[in-house]
């Protein structure tokens, strides 16, 4: 019968067991370490993308905002004055068309001003957590807050604008105006105001002068949506674009970090 012989095997001592432990931990402690570094590193670049993305979404804001301020709303202003005008004249022989036209351009709301959201979306749905920098955090928050206060005094110019939309039923055709409406909103480019030639006007616009009194009331609510429009519209709108700006400032110089 054959005889196997095992080899001896020398046993480890509890210094070798002890440096295999410490060799296994610290390859696994610095894995872990590698992981969060690339994460760090990762969720950073997301940061600074994002920030990047809040800043161009802050400047067409600011681009929207200036025409607003300096373009739509004193055109529309404009419009008022001359539909004011034309309604006070003895008489409205001639100038339907014009009535016409400075009725639409004037009271038609084309600068009610909405934030581009497009990031902000993003945040909300991934996780606004990937912001970390609380700097950040901090002035978006501030511009949002204002836009909320913003809206609220908004609210009363536009009560008004739809005041004057049914008031102005005493002095021309629905259907008509709705038709025009569409027509100057076709001809309304990015960011730009509407228009709206007298060759667009069908000769079927007629203006049937109404009761001195309604026509009266009619041209007071015109005043006072003109004046609440350069009160408050208008400057709400530079409050706003004050606000965005400091934002903007904040955000340029943390990118710049």
């Amino acid at each position: 019968m054959e005889v196997h012989h095992h080899p001896n095997v020398e046993k480890k001592n509890f210094k070798e067991y002890f440096l295999e432990f410490l060799m296994i931990f610290l390859a696994v402690t610095l894995g872990f370490f590698a992981e969060n570094i690339r994460e760090r590193i990762s969720d950073n670049a997301k940061e600074k993308e994002y920030l990047v993305s809040i800043i161009e979404d802050l400047k067409s804001d600011s681009a929207t905002l200036n025409s607003y301020i300096n373009v739509s709303i004193p055109y529309h202003r404009k419009w008022i004055d001359s539909e004011i005008n034309l309604l006070q004249q003895p008489s409205f022989a001639g100038k339907d068309k014009a009535i016409y036209q400075a009725f639409i351009l004037g009271n038609l709301w084309t600068y009610d001003f909405f934030k581009t959201n497009r990031t902000l979306s993003q945040l909300n749905t991934v996780g606004f957590q990937l912001i970390r920098n609380m700097k950040i955090v901090s002035a978006i928050t501030d511009w949002e807050t204002q836009l909320g206060y913003s809206n609220i005094t908004l609210n009363k110019t536009m009560e008004l604008q739809a005041d004057i939309d049914v008031s102005g039923n005493i002095l021309v055709d629905k259907d008509i105006a709705s038709n025009l409406t569409t027509i100057a909103l076709a001809n309304r480019p990015l960011r730009g105001v509407v228009s709206l030639s007298l060759a667009e006007i069908p000769d079927s616009a007629k203006i049937v002068k109404p009761d001195p009194a309604e026509l009266n009331a009619y041209v007071k609510k015109l005043k006072v949506y003109d004046y609440y429009l350069i009160s408050n519209t208008q400057q709400e709108y530079k409050f706003d674009l004050k606000v965005l700006e400091t934002t903007l400032g904040k955000l340029e110089n943390i990118n710049d970090e």
